[in-house]
């Protein structure tokens, strides 16, 4: 049976609310990486809607390009065929060449209508892709700062996981070895990783189960180290 008194259940105790806010620390450190890496996430993706909506416009104009260059061909051959019907001899053939200069006119003015839709949609995409790259610098200054603010916390981090880690050794070497090497034994086996549980009117709140009335009598006494029976943790009396 490992002996225990009083002042070194309290330096138990102290040992395990260090190596609580030890966790805490290091949790806030592993947190870091995540959340720069949501941050570029987001400022990725706001990037990649922003080139999907470049590439649309791109081929807007492409399209628009294209029309141009059928409008100069339709031109042009309107322009022969009015030369022709100005030839021909005949009313048949006048009359063939009419409506094929019709058709070309037709055909013109069809382009001419897309033309000015896909102008439209050029110039609402246009001021659309502005706008969210105005948004984007003002995402990336966001990101910037947020970035600073979310390392600056890390190096505190950091700082504060140095300075519980040497404490954690200094407390650890006051304690007895037996007592060290028995908090660490529970210790590694619990969930939480919380070797000590206290106990409140017979009942260890580590599982909330009722220890027997005579290990709670002997707990209060302070002589021996006591498990409880349950889930193995470290007991103490709680008299709050």
């Amino acid at each position: 049976m490992t002996e225990i008194t009083r002042a070194q259940m309290e330096t138990l105790l102290h040992l395990q609310q260090i190596e609580i806010q030890k966790t805490g620390a290091q949790k806030s450190l592993d947190a870091v990486a995540e959340k720069i890496a949501d941050l570029d996430k987001e400022l990725n993706a706001f990037s990649k809607s922003i080139e999907q909506e470049r590439q649309t416009l791109a081929a807007l104009q492409a399209r628009y390009n294209d029309s141009e260059e059928q409008i100069r061909v339709n031109t042009v051959l309107i322009e022969k065929t009015e030369e022709k019907r100005r030839a021909v001899k005949t009313n048949r053939e006048y009359q063939s060449l009419l409506k094929e200069e019709e058709q070309l006119r037709a055909r013109k003015s069809q382009i001419e209508d897309e033309m000015i839709e896909c102008m439209t949609e050029m110039e609402s995409l246009s001021q659309r892709i502005n706008a969210r790259e105005e948004e984007h610098r003002q995402l990336e200054d966001q990101v910037t700062s947020d970035k600073q603010t979310v390392t600056q916390n890390a190096s505190e981090s950091e700082t504060r996981f140095s300075d519980l880690s040497r404490e954690v050794k200094a407390v650890e070497a006051d304690l007895a070895p037996e007592l060290l090497k028995a908090y660490i034994k529970v210790k590694r086996m619990c969930p939480d990783s919380k070797a000590l549980a206290p106990v409140r009117n017979s009942i260890c709140m580590g599982c909330h189960m009722n220890i027997p009335p005579q290990m709670y009598n002997e707990l209060q006494r302070y002589d021996s180290l006591k498990l409880c029976p349950f889930c193995n943790r470290i007991l103490y009396w709680d008299k709050s």
